[in-house]
């Protein structure tokens, strides 16, 4: 609790300190550069985002904006992507002069990241929060060298409806709906693939390794066992390697030819 608030202190500032221990002693909520702060979980976010940057209300969106760029969202919570180390987990795939397809491109944040690292081209999956990464990509100068598609990509075209939000969500049937096309379709035009999709890796599983090896070089978050994935790749002919594990059933993997 000491060095959260040491934390606080540093980042926030003495004032919203002692905003936080008067919201703990009454309950009442106050606002951090136009940010309703309503409990505690809403303050140990913003003040890990200040820790990484700026962030703050602008109308209907919060926006954050840290090294890597400015990046607007519609809620507070959706920002947590950017306490994840981006260069950590898809800093292995070689991007430069490539095409790339980002699958599952969230509010973005990996498209312009790969679009500064030098791709050629991103073609950015995002079925849910398109409209958010399409504006992204504009406020970080890359929308040349960057598109949205607003679907998802599968083994096949269909509609899914599939949990809202959690690792893995995908796998597990809810109330959104989705869209989603042939993997295959978005293999054709690429060179390297970054996939954080929450489940729809799977569709590997189904794709024909003639198909998958269209595609030199691979970065996949696996939501669950690794294991029929690994397989599945290296019959295909990739090499594996482990980039980091995340959670006992959340692991991020390299693959190449």
């Amino acid at each position: 609790m000491m060095r959260g608030a040491l934390l606080a202190l540093r980042y926030m500032g003495a004032r919203y300190v002692v905003k936080e221990a008067v919201r703990r002693l009454l309950g009442r909520p106050y606002a951090y550069n136009g940010i309703l702060v309503r409990d505690a979980a809403a303050f140990r976010l913003v003040r890990r985002l200040a820790s990484r940057g700026e962030v703050w209300r602008q109308g209907d969106k919060v926006v954050f904006r840290n090294e890597l760029g400015i990046f607007a969202a519609p809620r507070l919570d959706m920002l947590a992507v950017f306490l994840e180390d981006i260069e950590a987990m898809y800093g292995v795939l070689d991007v430069k002069g490539r095409a790339v397809a980002d699958v599952g491109a969230y509010l973005g944040e990996t498209a312009v990241f790969f679009a500064k690292r030098g791709a050629r081209y991103v073609y950015a999956y995002e079925p849910v929060f398109h409209e958010y990464a399409e504006l992204n990509l504009w406020l970080n100068g890359v929308a040349k060298v960057a598109e949205v598609r607003p679907y998802g990509l599968w083994h096949e075209e269909d509609v899914l409806h599939v949990e809202v939000a959690g690792a893995g969500t995908g796998l597990a049937p809810g109330g959104l709906e989705i869209k989603v096309r042939p993997l295959a379709e978005a293999l054709k035009e690429v060179d390297a693939v970054k996939m954080d999709c929450e489940g729809c890796e799977w569709a590997l599983l189904a794709t024909p390794c003639d198909v998958v090896r269209r595609v030199e070089e691979y970065v996949i978050e696996v939501h669950g066992p690794a294991a029929p994935i690994l397989r599945k790749m290296e019959r295909c002919g990739y090499r594996a390697g482990l980039v980091v594990r995340m959670e006992p059933l959340v692991s991020i993997w390299r693959f190449g030819l």
